[in-house]
């Protein structure tokens, strides 16, 4: 277990550390606080329980009716944030737009007393302005020229829009009336808005209002297609692929038992199923928000945690047959890539590649804005926006470093420690035992907000590849810490840019946490070791 590592390493490593942090704050930090710096709000949202209070009290006044619950989720129209951002419009929107029909809201969904109904609100996330509503509460529908003159009366009485009133509309599937404005547009997209009014206990009420710019047809067309190939890309290359490994682990477990032990990875295992239940229920509100309009009830609620349970064990098992299997197959082949506690040398074996782990991390992190830029230039890359991951919809925020480790955790042990093993063991050849697995992992992502769909296949294959060279080249652990602290960086610098003591506290906890458990492992190993390490277990 005696890692030797040339002080020349050492050096270069640093120096590319340096560099790739400085690539890192220029392209990714620096513009970030500039966005804030610029935003007319500081970039600070307002507490979802503001947003509640202001939903609950609007549904009231508009309905007559008593509110009995509010629930609030991080709102986003995917479609406009992503043409904005491909056509490189957003600041021109924001500026021209935001105030009255942001693309980021706080959908507060609402439930009136006695069974009377329900509805959305919808509330802008930093003037507490409310932008839109949905307000399902029976009564008669009213007639188009009733709804048309309620709607100019909201429109051009209370100042939203400027200039004559509509004069025109088109009635919607649901009774709504659709008109799209004229003189409100970015680029191709162009303001849209759907209006109901109903006739509720005598009274004349608008309880529909949702402003939209509605994107090209071909953009949206094209979204399609790229999300089907993304569902797909994910459907057969990561999921089917992943469960073909779990099988295979499974089975090499079995096969390669004399080189290895059920007890290994026990510990591991369980701080995973742990992390992985705490962020997956941690999203609930992500899964609301990417629901749409869909009423919460307790069915709904019950099933997404039943069925992150049996996810969570599936996933647990998944990553402790990989752990035993790994460890298996790399013994049998000569290797001991994830070293006993009880060896001799541990602790300073843990210690070295905490220090590694920083560096390659820092490395990393420099080189992703960088193949993102070339991507861009190269495919045309963008980003939209997705709901389900949004810091806002964390129901604890400070928790979602959890997140980074439950992924360098089971992505590890299932794609590296496992899946180079088992290809090696196949092929006789490390780079074809890399490249496999990394692409599965790599089909994992593709279905996050970026365009075309492939960006993230490209981008990760090469992210794959480093992990990949880190782990033959230094062992599990490093990879397993490089991979936590690359995460824990992205999920911590939307953490500080939230703002609040205690997320910006969790960041620099889980970032500095390798550390910790390394000087932990080296006092605890130090304390008990006999004998000097007595041989290398790292190879070129």
């Amino acid at each position: 277990m005696n890692q030797t590592i040339k002080s020349k390493d050492w050096t270069l490593l640093s120096v590319a550390a340096i560099i790739c942090t400085i690539v890192f704050i220029f392209m990714e930090i620096v513009p970030a606080i500039i966005a804030v710096n610029k935003h007319e709000y500081g970039g600070k949202a307002i507490p979802k329980t503001v947003a509640e209070e202001r939903a609950g009290a609007f549904a009231a006044k508009q309905t007559g009716l008593t509110v009995a619950k509010t629930h609030a989720v991080h709102q986003s129209d995917k479609l406009l944030a992503g043409y904005l951002a491909k056509e490189k419009k957003t600041e021109q929107f924001e500026n021209k737009y935001d105030a009255k029909f942001p693309v980021d809201t706080f959908q507060v969904n609402v439930d009136f007393a006695d069974g009377q109904g329900y509805g959305f609100v919808y509330v802008h996330m930093y003037n507490e302005q409310i932008v839109g509503w949905n307000l399902i509460v029976g009564g008669t529908l009213a007639s188009q020229q009733e709804t048309l003159e309620l709607t100019n009366d909201f429109l051009y009485g209370d100042g939203i829009l400027q200039g004559q009133d509509i004069t025109s509309a088109t009635s919607g599937r649901n009774g709504e009336l659709q008109q799209r404005v004229e003189g409100y547009a970015v680029e191709g997209a162009n303001l849209t808005i759907a209006t109901k009014a109903v006739s509720l206990d005598g009274k004349l009420l608008l309880s529909q209002y949702k402003p939209s710019f509605d994107v090209p047809d071909t953009y949206k067309s094209y979204v399609k297609e790229q999300d089907t190939l993304a569902g797909w890309l994910t459907g057969i290359g990561y999921a089917f692929m992943s469960f073909v490994l779990g099988i295979l682990a499974i089975i090499y477990a079995a096969l390669y038992r004399k080189h290895t032990s059920f007890t290994y990875g026990i510990i591991l295992t369980v701080i995973f199923f742990i992390a992985y239940i705490i962020v997956n229920l941690g999203v609930m509100d992500g899964m609301i928000a990417s629901q749409g309009e869909v009423r919460l009830d307790n069915f709904m609620v019950i099933s997404v945690a039943i069925t992150t349970i049996v996810l969570s064990v599936a996933m647990a098992v998944s990553v402790y047959f990989s752990l035993v299997a790994g460890d298996g197959l790399w013994k049998a082949q000569g290797r001991s890539l994830w070293p006993r506690m009880k060896e001799p040398g541990y602790g300073d074996y843990v210690w070295r590649s905490m220090g590694l782990s920083y560096l390659f991390a820092l490395i990393m992190l420099g080189l992703q804005p960088v193949i993102f830029f070339v991507l861009g230039k190269l495919i045309g890359t963008w980003g939209a926006t997705d709901v389900t991951m949004s810091p806002y919809n964390m129901k604890y925020l400070w928790l979602m470093p959890v997140l980074a480790w439950a992924a360098a955790i089971s992505e590890e042990a299932v794609y590296r420690f496992f899946g180079i093993g088992l290809f090696r063991r196949w092929f006789r050849n490390t780079f074809a035992a890399a490249i496999i697995p990394t692409i599965v992992w790599a089909l994992g992502h593709v279905m996050y907000p970026f365009y075309p769909s492939t960006t993230r296949l490209f981008e990760l294959i090469v992210i794959g590849l480093i992990f990949s060279f880190i782990f033959v080249r230094y062992g599990f652990i490093t990879a397993m810490f490089t991979h936590a602290i690359f995460n824990s960086v992205a999920v911590g610098s939307s953490m500080i840019f939230a703002g609040g003591t205690l997320n910006i506290a969790s960041a620099i906890f889980f970032i500095a946490l390798p550390f910790f458990i390394a000087l932990v492992m080296r006092a605890w190993s130090n304390r008990k070791r006999t004998n000097p390490p007595t041989r290398s277990t790292i190879h070129p």
